[in-house]
């Protein structure tokens, strides 16, 4: 069975910084490169305060209908400083929300991608630069599966393995 699926990340298309990090995860963690019958296909959202906007629901229709297998939708997204901010708890509630509405699924970062990748917090400035290194030094092999396969939100860990296990495996 042939699938696609539309990962919608917070990065924009120049930097792209997300989608480093989590296409090294599916190289490392699965074997679909070079499997015709699995297609990833990048949605790059600028932030997440849109994941709702007609440009990122557009990208996905137009997406799915270009697709003629199954697609499923997946929303990546850092929870930021949820636990102590009642702003950033709130808007990954509405996330989760309208990811559930919608029947697509929602990886969660804690509290920022680098933060789980990295082991720290990254400037805006660095983000591309440390994203390159990440790949370039090949440091996913450093990452514990088990701090992307956890269920719960705490820090440096995401929930990244389980979502893909559903379609990648």
């Amino acid at each position: 069975m042939a699938i696609q699926v539309i990962l919608c990340m917070e990065t924009n298309k120049r930097a792209a910084t997300d989608y480093i990090y989590i296409n090294e995860t599916i190289k490392r963690f699965y074997s679909c490169n070079g499997n015709n019958k699995i297609k990833i296909s990048p949605v790059y959202m600028n932030n997440k305060t849109r994941y709702n906007s007609k440009d990122v629901i557009n990208e996905i229709q137009r997406l799915s209908n270009d697709y003629a297998g199954d697609t499923k939708v997946i929303y990546c997204i850092d929870t930021d400083s949820f636990e102590v901010n009642q702003d950033h708890a709130r808007e990954l509630k509405e996330i989760n929300k309208y990811c559930e509405k919608n029947g697509y699924d929602m990886i969660w970062f804690c509290h920022e991608v680098e933060e789980v990748y990295l082991g720290r917090r990254v400037s805006d400035k660095q983000k591309v630069k440390e994203a390159a290194d990440f790949r370039r030094k090949n440091m996913i092999s450093n990452i514990s599966e088990r701090l992307l396969r956890c269920n719960d939100k705490r820090t440096h860990a995401s929930n990244i393995l389980t979502i893909l296990d559903k379609y990648l495996k």
